[in-house]
């Protein structure tokens, strides 16, 4: 939330930190990239190729996402929020992340609890948040072992501060003490999630950076029995009385 203030100095570390952050996490793609042109030039294996598209275009929407959080978190109080439809929104992000869930042997389901109004928010930035959230949460149930197929679901529901929206799932590891530590530490530790991935998990700090500008940030939630990481935003109509 902003106070009108000139940004801190630790407004700027922040935003070196997730600059550090994305900057780390982009080493794997481009691994990955080169290591299989590597393999598809020396076998001819033309089937890389797709996968050389696929990672190339998970970096870039990153990329994008970045660019789009600084460019909100530099507007400050000008940033211009919208009454957005959240069950709209998260329909339409469940279907973006299909065919990824589908490739990584996750399952997802769409949970809105109750009804009520838009939400104030940037729709695109919104879009890019929850989009980066559901990727490494798709990232953290392939990375382990499973009795049954992982689920992870897109939420919404209603509190007394407002209505809150995450993505939840049934992940050990995850709780409010490591969540803590973890905004602490990253920019400067490799992997700042390691309970959580062996990956450097940048898309969560890119999201909360973008959620930041127009909530009160990511933070542990439960729903129902699931725990996962989730915002809590205003209902349009509580800002119109202001």
């Amino acid at each position: 939330m902003h106070d009108g203030k000139t940004p801190s100095t630790h407004a700027e570390s922040d935003e070196q930190r997730l600059f550090f952050a994305l900057t780390e996490q982009m080493k794997l793609p481009f691994l990955q990239i080169a290591r299989a042109s590597e393999l598809a030039s020396m076998t001819g294996d033309i089937t890389r190729l797709a996968m050389i598209e696929k990672v190339a275009d998970n970096a870039l929407q990153l990329l994008d996402s970045y660019l789009l959080s600084t460019r909100l978190s530099a507007a400050g109080d000008a940033l211009v929020l919208e009454p957005v439809s959240l069950s709209a929104t998260l329909d339409d992000i469940a279907h973006k992340m299909e065919k990824i869930a589908h490739e990584n042997r996750c399952d997802l389901e769409l949970h809105i609890a109750g009804r009520y109004g838009p939400i104030m928010a940037h729709p695109a930035g919104l879009q890019a948040a929850l989009l980066n959230l559901g990727k490494v949460f798709i990232d953290v149930q392939h990375e382990r072992t499973h009795t049954k197929r992982p689920v992870i679901t897109l939420a919404a529901h209603r509190t007394s501060k407002g209505i809150v929206a995450g993505m939840f799932s049934d992940i050990e590891g995850l709780n409010v003490d490591m969540f803590k530590r973890a905004h602490k530490m990253y920019g400067a530790a490799r992997q700042p999630l390691a309970q959580l991935t062996a990956q450097n998990g940048a898309g969560v700090f890119v999201a909360d950076s973008l959620l930041v500008s127009m909530s009160s940030g990511l933070r542990v939630a439960r729903h129902n029995k699931l725990t996962g990481l989730a915002a809590t935003f205003a209902p349009s109509q509580q800002l119109a009385l202001v």
